[in-house]
């Protein structure tokens, strides 16, 4: 099984990246909020799906 735990620098490493994505793209709040809720559901993991 993978291990998916982050150091807490490697994770502010990763909230420095995504500041540094919105101040580029986002041209507004909501868009800025749009592209993290993005981020974040390519980050949650794969629900299956039982029949």
């Amino acid at each position: 099984m993978e291990n998916d735990n982050m150091t807490q620098a490697e994770f502010v490493a990763y909230l420095e990246t995504l500041a540094d994505l919105i101040e580029v793209k986002a041209t507004t709040p909501k868009e800025a909020a749009k592209m993290l809720r993005r981020l974040a559901d390519k980050l949650k993991p794969q629900q299956t799906q039982s029949k």
